[in-house]
């Protein structure tokens, strides 16, 4: 199965490999940057980032990009200094919303139904992939500590606010059993 090949049949242009991420989410599987577009949904997407982006600006940054991304690389650091190993910047547009992923939660993972924080009490997938939509940049953290990682997400996304992203958001994704290394993000 050649997952690139399988993107250019769904209608993406400019499929290409950019190599790893380095955000591996098991020992067998490898974490792949793809880059694609979609004709025609990213010009819409663009202009609707410009028009949010412009009105929920960080108080200050008065369209200074210089600004905005200074206070973006304090949070990448600071998120180091709370405990992640890694971090990294993403566009949204990156982020894929699949129902497959809560299947394997409701046949397989013995979390589901437990809490909040696993289905069937959280968000159904079209409201997920709606609120990410809502985005368009997320930090990605990556730690082999889920809880901590977990912490750390909740603590930035709370410094973030003080700085003025307040449409900051902290989502995890935690593996069953807590051994492999696990991600959240902090939009």
């Amino acid at each position: 199965m050649d997952f690139l090949a399988d993107l250019r049949t769904t209608g993406f242009v400019e499929v290409a490999s950019a190599g790893e991420t380095g955000f591996n989410s098991s020992p067998i599987t490898r974490g792949m940057l793809v880059r694609a577009r979609k004709p025609g949904l990213q010009n819409r997407k663009n202009s609707a980032s410009s028009k949010i982006n412009a009105k929920h600006a960080p108080p200050g940054a008065e369209g200074s990009a210089t600004k905005m991304s200074s206070k973006i690389d304090t949070l990448l650091k600071r998120a180091i200094l709370l405990g992640a190993e890694k971090t990294k910047l993403i566009d949204t547009d990156s982020i894929v919303v699949e129902k497959w992923v809560k299947w394997k939660c409701i046949y397989g993972c013995p979390m589901y139904a437990k809490d909040g924080y696993h289905p069937p009490g959280t968000p159904d997938i079209d409201e997920t992939r709606e609120v990410i939509g809502e985005y368009s940049r997320a930090i990605l953290l990556n730690s082999s500590d889920g809880q901590r990682l977990t912490e750390v997400a909740c603590r930035l996304e709370g410094e973030a606010y003080h700085m003025g992203f307040y449409k900051a958001f902290a989502m995890t994704a935690l593996p069953v059993g807590g051994g492999s290394p696990t991600q959240a993000a902090s939009t």
